[in-house]
Order: structure tokens, then sequence, then C-alpha cells
């Protein structure tokens, strides 16, 4: 398939634009970050990214793709959450048809790659990111890397004034941005990329990932590579990055902007040493996955009111609609607990849609019911899940009122730019937990 034609994967009514090169070797999957140049003129000689295809192309079959919104793939409307860039990253791989390849990504398309090795890691061989980070800014507080908001107001406003005449390229290119022609080549394949409203979109998608739930979870072997004086993502960050993936490696490199240009021959170095090297351990049975736990708020004193015969009744009906809304939004059940249902789903989003779809349309039906959400890791045993984020799951669940959905903190975070609203709650304590959590409710739009 490594005919370097240029392919559609489809996530849904999405078509995404991806070309293979090589012929033989490991399959690797790259997920480009913000600004990259599209796949029809990738490997073109006048790309600076040219001569690393053709390294890779040596070794590898190497896959490239446009991430939706740019390039030869379909436009994006609003700004994709990162369940729904994931999505598109999965079309990718499923598209591709090989089993176990390796995923490479950089900038926020490394955070794409990280969280979809978590979410599937029975699907991936390696992990490769460069210049990226679990997070790009600094909002909410308590992450000392990345944009303040007033930082990233002024990289929007900057974008809708000068993208095509190379926008925000001091932080790509570091002081080359003011050598003469610099900027003006910035912009020229900014042009070729995307329309500025598109470019705002994804800026706003980029500063919003936050992976760092996620990152004890990844068990495929990553490489980690970094270099100071980025000023996209700082060294500090990619450092903090790899210290958190279990057993990453960390190389850096000499000292130099974003885009790389200038070490092309030695991240190809570096990536045909990791992927063609020894083979990794095959992935256990853990996961990360959105566990929900939904509750029948006085099952008891209903059933008493009601009586068996027309208790079973409603039940057949809570259990109809359950069924049918999981299998709407993506979800599966995991078990049925007489007056509920523990539900897992692929990303927090599509659960907390599912949840508040499911507590009116049950409500009318005289069934007032309970949600609790958690994204953590999970254990499977068979047909059994385990692990602390199911305890936790249950734990918020149980703390829910009739007709509230409640999440932790980590669905709030991985569900950035869905327009889902989160009310903090505050620090819980939970019995059987060692830590605090923070709980949200969660409503629509």
């Amino acid at each position: 398939m490594g005919d370097n034609r240029v392919r559609y994967a489809r996530n849904g009514d999405v078509r995404l634009a991806y070309r293979m090169f090589g012929d033989s070797g490991p399959v690797v999957i790259w997920t480009p970050g913000w600004v990259v140049s599209d796949v029809d003129t990738i490997d073109e000689l006048t790309s600076p990214y040219g001569r690393l295809i053709r390294r890779f192309a040596e070794s590898l079959r190497f896959v490239m793709w446009d991430r939706r919104g740019t390039g030869l793939s379909d436009p994006a409307d609003h700004v994709l959450t990162l369940e729904e860039r994931v999505a598109d990253l999965g079309a990718v791989v499923d598209a591709v048809g090989e089993d176990r390849p390796s995923l490479s990504g950089t900038g926020d398309g490394g955070a794409i790659a990280i969280m979809f090795a978590a979410m599937y890691p029975d699907w991936i061989h390696r992990l490769c990111l460069y210049g990226t980070a679990a997070r790009f800014s600094q909002d909410p507080p308590g992450y000392p890397w990345g944009f303040t908001p007033e930082e990233i107001e002024g990289q929007l406003d900057e974008i809708d004034r000068s993208w095509g005449a190379g926008a925000l390229a001091d932080l790509f290119h570091n002081e080359a941005a003011e050598i003469v022609g610099v900027r003006e080549a910035f912009g020229r394949r900014q042009r070729s990329i995307a329309s500025p409203t598109m470019a705002k979109l994804w800026w706003q998608a980029f500063v919003d990932v936050d992976v760092r739930a996620v990152l004890g979870a990844i068990q495929a072997p990553t490489l980690v590579l970094a270099r100071p004086g980025d000023r996209l993502v700082p060294l500090e960050a990619s450092a903090a990055l790899a210290a958190s993936i279990p057993h990453a490696q960390f190389h850096q490199f000499a000292p130099g902007p974003h885009n790389s240009f200038d070490i092309i021959d030695d991240i190809a170095e570096q990536g045909l040493e990791f992927f063609c090297g020894s083979a990794g351990s095959a992935a256990d049975e853990r996961m990360i996955k959105t566990v929900m736990f939904t509750d029948i708020v006085g099952s008891t004193a209903r059933l008493s009111d009601h009586g068996d015969a027309r208790w079973r009744r409603r039940l057949d009906a809570h259990d109809d609609l359950v069924e049918h809304m999981l299998a709407h939004y993506g979800g599966v059940r995991a078990s049925h607990t007489g007056d509920g249902y523990f539900a897992l789903f692929d990303g927090p989003t599509r659960a907390a849609r599912c949840a508040l779809a499911l507590v009116p349309e049950l409500a009318t039906r005289g069934i007032p019911i309970r949600v609790g959400i958690h994204t953590g890791e999970c254990e499977r045993r068979g047909t059994e899940w385990s692990g602390l984020a199911v305890h936790t799951g249950a734990r918020i669940g149980a703390m829910a009122g009739p007709g509230e959905v409640l999440t932790s903190r980590t669905v709030r975070d991985l569900s950035a730019g869905s327009g889902l609203r989160f009310e903090a709650l505050g620090p819980q304590r939970f019995k059987g937990l060692a830590d605090e959590i923070d709980v949200f409710r969660v409503s629509g739009r």
C-alpha cells in the first residue's frame, strides 16, 4: 500500500486524507501538530519535512494524515473536543489496517496520540513524541508551563489579524522569524493549510488540551523528544511528560526552535532506532475508560408503592431506554446492578451527553435517576471490570441527588471544548479512596 497515493479514512461523514510512504517495515502513523504541510505536498523537495519522509520511507511504512480542518481533509465547523480528535485518529488507524501500528505525534498531535494509546493499549506497539506536553495552558492554575489566559487572547487576536502573513512565527521559529523571508514563508504555509477562522478554532483546541490524567496508563514503550529553547513547548514540560509516563525514554536535542527543520536528520535517526528496535511487550488488559454509573433513586420505596408486577414493567422500560441510549452514544454495558447500570465509554464527552439525555427521558417515565462519571485506568479480567477508576465512578454516582449528573475533575478536564458546563462542588472525601476527589455537576450548553 506504500504507493504514496492520497487516500481517505472515514469517521462517520468526515473524510480524512492520508498517505503512506515506504513499502516495508513497521507501520508508524504520525499525527501532526498545529501547522504542518498537507499530505499532498509533504514529501516535495521544497517541503521542510521532505527529507524526514524520505529517510523514514527507507525503513518504515510511514503514514501522515491531515487532521480535520486542514489540508485535504474535511473542514471542521467547531472547536473539536479531544474525544473527537482521538476518534479521527482511530479512523485513520482502522483505514491503514495494520495490527498494532506505532504512533508518533508533535505538538498537540502528540497529546492526541497519548490519549489514543491510553484508551486502546492493545492496538499500539510504540509511541514517539516530539515537542509535546500534557498541557499547553496555565488555565486553570496548577500547571507551571504553557500560556497564560492573557497570552492566549493575544495569540488568537494575532491569528485573526495576521494569518497567512506569518502569525505566531516567533513561537515556531524563535529569532529566525525576524530574518527576511522567514515570516513570509511561514505565511505561505499557513495559507495552504487552513483559513483564519479554522486556524483560530485549531489554536483554541490546542490550548484546551489536557491529558495529565491518563499518562500513568500508557503501556506502550515511549520515547519523548524535546529541545531547549522551544518557545511553543518548553523543555521542562516535555521532561515532565516523560517522567509521568511509565518507563518512558527522554532524549534532548541541541537548543533551537520548535520547528526542528535544522535537526531533521537527528530526529530521523532517533525515530528509526526506536521504531525498528526490539518488539515491545504485549499490552495487558489495563486501559483508560470512562465509567458511568446510574442508579434509580428510591427504588425500594417505589417497589413497595407499585407492587412487583407493575415495578417490573417499569424496570423493563428503564432497561430498554438505557440500552438504546448506550448504543446511540457509543457506550457498552459492563454490568446491570438491578436498580441501575455500570457502563463504559471510550471518552467522557459521550458519557456525559448520554447521562444528560437519560435523566429527563427517564424522569418523564416516573423513574428518577442519579449518575456518576469518571475517567481513569480500568482493569479487565474476562468480562469483569475493576480498578480504582471503577470505585471512584461508583462513589461519585452515590453522591448525586435525583436528576444530577456528577463527574470528576478528570472528566471536566478531558471535556474541554465540548460545550458542556461543569459546576464545581469542591473536593470530596469518599470511603475507601485515599485522596480527595474534585467533583463537578455537569449540564448541557
